[in-house]
């Protein structure tokens, strides 16, 4: 049967009160539609990242069966027992199942994937997990602005609170998904201008007792959310009106924007993956309801507690993002830094483009900003450094006191001082630091770091003890493999500094030395050697093929011209000769090379300079 035809038989049916015909068709869903039509997606998505591991027992269950402690199928039902029927866990697990799962596709989809090597106890079992009871009322109530219809229980296993404050007839939880909803959609689609993806008028929302948030499921060439009936039990958040509240509000602007994603590209590409999709879905839970903050949860290991989360950027910065929900302050530095209408246009680039990177779509974004994403997740790394109690009056984030304190790999108190070890950050990755000057140290903050590959940055913030802040970003240049940061703040007035060394390549590991002394900041006027030459950024970019890249000379010198890919390989030489002052234009074309990120450099006897420009073809 074609998947939208089951898919209206269900519409029908499951409204029609009939319990055993619910009973029926929710089982038709779950392994018709949400496997076929979900499925559907992925299977085109070689790139959709499936994990189970980022809850604690769903981790745990993973090594686990790697380890033979558990065979596939109790492993999986185990699984199932955590979201669905956590009394049936098994005792050593229970334990660690003390927050909900935020997301159980992954779960379903192991499931499926499996579901031919597993015997019939097993599948039956499952499917009793996950089939809803049958013995409640189907009520129904449409939103205000008319824009979602909620279907819910008012009596049995998935009710909701029964409370109706205002007489309405309708129980103030469903008013208030209600508002939810109307609100989610009035700011991510009408005012952000994001992708509508109400292809059913109304969009339809269901609400089950279960031990995870919500969920958004892909059928009929369109997609429906399901809430949790109560959220009893769940983390604290900071809304006024209580956690209850709040963890509706949110999980209704994240499901939304899980729908929204389906809209714009069917979770295909990177940008579908689990990570990048889960990552996304929690921002618009900050930037819809900001007086929720259910995202502390996730990047603190304590809702109340300035230690961090050991998943999260401030707990384990040497982890790349994406890394889902604990990874939402990576993106919402670019709000805080761009506004929202950034992602707006970097999901644009999205949907327009078939399994686009999603981190190609950020470059595209930043350089019609005037910017490059080395440089953006270098400063947005600093900002994580300087959180919690580490917080300056000016510098970071718009919550930073609110937030943990960063994971430092070492503190400096007496200088010279060096890292003891040669250490190693793998892609996107950083390591913190904090340096705290012993008084009347005299001269200059001095910061040297040696590493093996190209494409590193240092971020340098001085907090001074008149409370002012300053910072500082470097960058390794092509074919460079040392950097030697010689600041002019005198150690003598800084109360501590605090590094970020991040690995700014997209999929290359490095190693590196860092030390720490103080300096003599050279007087020398810089001014005479920028006059020598001018190079502007090239034009267009991004570009495909070709581009120009403009310089102007003051004074007769010997210049040369060349392009290097990512990795700091020389691709072309595009002149070394000498030349006269004047304004000197060349065209560099990429016919043959395929897209990514370059680099190019012109260099005269005194100086270098070294610019980055994006091929997209």
């Amino acid at each position: 049967m074609d998947e939208p035809v089951i898919y209206d038989l269900f519409r029908q049916m499951y409204i029609s009160k009939l319990p055993y015909m619910r009973t029926l068709l929710y089982q038709i869903l779950l392994f018709g539609l949400l496997f076929s039509g979900f499925d559907s997606a992925l299977a085109q998505n070689q790139h959709f990242e499936i994990h189970t591991h980022h809850h604690p027992v769903l981790q745990k269950i993973d090594e686990m069966s790697e380890t033979g402690q558990l065979t596939k199928e109790d492993a999986l039902l185990q699984k199932f027992y955590t979201g669905f029927s956590p009394d049936k866990l098994s005792n050593h697990l229970t334990e660690l199942n003390k927050t909900p799962v935020k997301c159980m596709v992954p779960v379903m989809k192991e499931f499926y994937s499996i579901r031919d090597q597993l015997s019939e106890a097993v599948i039956s079992e499952i499917e009793n997990l996950i089939t809803r009871s049958d013995d409640s009322q189907t009520s129904e109530y449409l939103s205000p602005a008319g824009n979602f219809i909620f279907y819910y229980e008012t009596s049995g296993n998935d009710a909701v609170p029964a409370e109706d404050s205002n007489n309405s007839g309708v129980p103030d939880y469903i008013e208030k998904a209600a508002f939810a909803a109307d609100s989610s959609y009035r700011y991510q689609v009408e005012q952000l201008g994001f992708t509508d993806f109400r292809l059913t008028d109304p969009y339809e929302v269901f609400f089950r007792n279960f031990n995870f948030y919500g969920t958004t499921t892909a059928s009929g060439g369109t997609t429906y959310i399901t809430i949790h009936n109560n959220f009893i039990g769940f983390p604290p958040n900071t809304h006024p009106e209580g956690h209850q509240t709040g963890a509706l509000y949110v999980t209704i602007a994240h499901e939304v924007k899980h729908a929204i994603q389906y809209a714009a590209n069917q979770w295909r590409g990177s940008a579908g993956s689990f990570n990048w999709s889960e990552m996304d879905a929690t921002l618009m839970e900050e930037t819809v309801f900001d007086d929720v903050n259910d995202y502390y949860n996730y990047i603190k290991s304590g809702f109340d507690s300035f230690e961090p989360n050991s998943n999260s950027i401030f707990g384990n910065p040497q982890s790349a993002t994406p890394g889902a929900y604990w990874h939402i302050t990576w993106m919402l530095y670019f709000v805080e830094q761009f506004g929202m209408d950034f992602w707006v246009d970097v999901w644009s680039h999205v949907e327009e483009t078939a399994n686009i990177n999603f981190f190609e779509a950020t470059e595209i974004e930043l350089t019609a900003r005037g910017t490059d994403l080395s440089e953006q997740h270098l400063k947005n790394h600093l900002w994580h450094a300087a959180a919690g109690e580490f917080s300056t009056n000016d510098f970071g984030f718009q919550e930073r006191e609110f937030y943990p304190n960063a994971n430092l790999i070492a503190t400096f108190e007496e200088l010279p001082d060096s890292l003891p070890n040669e250490r190693t950050l793998g892609a996107r990755a950083a390591n913190y630091l904090k340096v705290l000057p012993p008084l009347n140290e005299n001269g200059q903050a001095k910061i040297t770091v040696e590493h093996s590959e190209p494409n590193f940055g240092i971020g340098t913030l001085a907090v001074f003890n008149n409370g002012t802040t300053d910072y500082r970003l470097d960058f390794s240049t092509v074919n460079t493999t040392s950097m030697e940061i010689q600041t002019n703040w005198a150690l003598e007035s800084i109360e501590r500094l605090h590094i970020a060394v991040v690995n700014t390549s997209l999929d290359q590991s490095a190693q590196y030395k860092l030390f720490v002394e103080s300096g003599e900041f050279s007087t020398i006027d810089s001014t005479e050697l920028a006059r020598q030459f001018e190079l502007k950024q090239n034009f267009p970019n991004p570009f495909n093929p070709s581009t120009t890249i403009q310089f102007q000379l003051f004074e007769p010198t010997n210049v040369s011209l060349k392009v290097y890919d990512s990795l700091g390989r020389l691709i072309e030489t595009i002149i070394n000769q000498d030349l006269p002052p004047a304004n000197h234009q060349f065209s560099f074309d990429a016919s043959g090379l395929p897209s990514g990120v370059y680099f190019y450099r012109l260099s005269t006897p005194e100086r270098q300079e070294t610019r980055k420009m994006l091929l997209i073809k």
